[in-house]
């Protein structure tokens, strides 16, 4: 097994995941905002019929996780700059 050099591991290209480039980033940005308004929708439609009061935790779950989901890409993004 050969032993590998500090200076052979400093200078190695950096290795970046398909789901951290800006093209998904963006994707997934779009789809979390989608989901949100979806969530909102659904909150509005439970909130209308009172036979789906008892469900609202769904979309509201919904609504809390895409969200963070999207605040959390956003930061990222902007961290870019």
């Amino acid at each position: 097994m050969k032993v590998k050099y500090k200076s052979e591991l400093l200078f190695r290209k950096a290795f970046i995941p398909w789901y951290d480039r800006e093209p998904a980033m963006l994707l997934t940005l779009a789809f979390a905002i989608a989901v949100l308004l979806f969530s909102i929708t659904g909150v509005a439609a439970s909130l209308d019929t009172p036979s789906y009061r008892d469900y609202i935790w769904v979309p509201c779950l919904l609504g809390v996780l895409s969200l963070a989901i999207t605040i959390s890409i956003l930061i990222r993004l902007i961290r870019r700059g």
